[in-house]
Parts: C-alpha cells; structure tokens; sequence
C-alpha cells in the first residue's frame, strides 16, 4: 500500500479548502475590478492633476491572486510528473483547484504533499483578509459617548456619527433612524425649522431606540453585507 504524504484528517480539510477556492478566486477578480472602476473615476477627476494618479489595481489582491494560482500550478505538476497523470483543463485558479480536489488521493499519495494544505491555507487566509479585511476596533471613552447622546442631527448625520460608536451601533444607519421614526419610537426636534431643512433627531433617544427595538433579520444581515464590501448582492 502506497504511503500517504497528507494525514486523513487534514486531507479532510484540503478537499473542503479547494472547493473553496475557486469563488476566492473569483471575489479576489472583483476586488481588482472594483479598484480598477475606482481608479479610473478618480483619474477622471484628478485630470488637471497628473502627478496625483491612483493605481488602477489592487495591488494587494492582483499579487496574492498570482500567488494562489502559481502555487496551485506547482501543487499541478507535482501530481502529474510523479503520478504518470495529464493535466486537461484551463489554466485557471479554479481550474486548477478543481483538479486537484478530483485528484485529491494522488496528491495525497505524492513525496512532499506534507506542506500542501499549510502553504495554500496560508495564502487563502490572505486572500479572505483582501477580499473581507476584519472590522477596526472603536474605542469609545465616556466623554465622547455623552457629548454625541446631547447633539441633534439628521439622520444622514446620526448614521455617520455611528460609525465611530462601536460595534453595538454599526447597524445604525440612516434607513435605521426613518424605520425607527415611522414605528413611533423617536420624533423629530420640535421646531420650527426652515422647509429645505432635514428633520433632527436627540441622539441620545436614537441610540437608546435602536438598542431597545430589534432589528428585523433581512435588515440586520444587509448593513453586515455592506460592511464586507458586498453590498452589491442584495444589500439595501
């Protein structure tokens, strides 16, 4: 019986980790698309400034692509020179990873696979870093949490100001605040105000509103969207 370079229980998580590949593949292309558009609507503004052009790529997840896709495209050949196996398909990342999860026993059974899942897993961990970067803490102190709860503002003006207020307030955007109003939860300052002014809302009574109401499922999971950098599938 042939020796195994791949102990079974990472060779579990080796076929899991290369069927995932290939939509990482995928959201990594997005992201250079995405910053590629960015670039090229900045440029368009920046064009009486030709010293300040933006890089039309991100560079970050064009060279972790490449990385991924060369290292599937050793992981490749190895299998094929020492397993008398042919490689038909294109060449690439998830044409690639595709392969090698069918071949995934001859990999196995292939001198130096010892490393495969590690290396691959290491370079996917960058790639979900790339395409979905963990949220930055916020450290909110007391003063600065009293000071925004005496402020009025708008709803535009209360969902920015929540950004900086920690996680328990992330899903407090301006849609948040109407939803809040139309439910009897909050009323607006009394005025009187001039007609073109936006409504003005307590802070304090906003924040107190949208911890104590629930918010509904579909909502709560598309603000989580936008916060990955996908809101284009499906966020509101």
């Amino acid at each position: 019986m042939t020796e195994a370079f791949i102990p079974d229980h990472e060779l579990k998580l080796l076929r899991r980790l290369l069927a995932d590949l290939p939509q990482l593949a995928v959201d990594l292309g997005d992201t250079r698309t995405k910053q590629a558009r960015l670039g090229e609507v900045i440029r368009r503004r920046q064009q009486h400034r030709p010293s300040e052009q933006p890089l039309p790529v991100h560079l970050g997840a064009a060279a972790v692509a490449d990385e991924l896709r060369n290292e599937l495209v050793g992981w490749v050949r190895l299998v094929c020179e020492q397993r008398a196996v042919v490689y038909e398909g294109l060449a690439d990342t998830g044409s690639l990873a595709r392969w090698l999860a069918r071949h995934v026993y001859s990999l196995a059974i292939t001198e130096g696979a010892g490393e495969c899942y590690r290396e691959l897993r290491a370079i996917a961990d960058q790639a979900e870093r790339i395409v979905c970067p963990p949220a930055v803490a916020i450290v909110v102190d007391d003063a600065k949490l009293t000071r925004a709860r005496a402020m009025a503002l708008s709803a535009s003006g209360i969902a920015t100001l929540a950004q900086e207020l920690g996680e328990e307030y992330r899903n407090l955007t301006r849609r948040r605040v109407h939803v809040l109003k139309e439910a009897g939860e909050i009323d607006p300052v009394p005025g009187p105000w001039r007609p073109d002014w936006p409504m003005l809302f307590a802070v304090g009574e906003v924040l107190d509103s949208h911890l104590r109401v629930p918010i509904r499922d579909r909502h709560a999971k598309s603000c989580w969207r936008k916060t990955c950098g996908q809101a284009t599938q499906g966020g509101r």
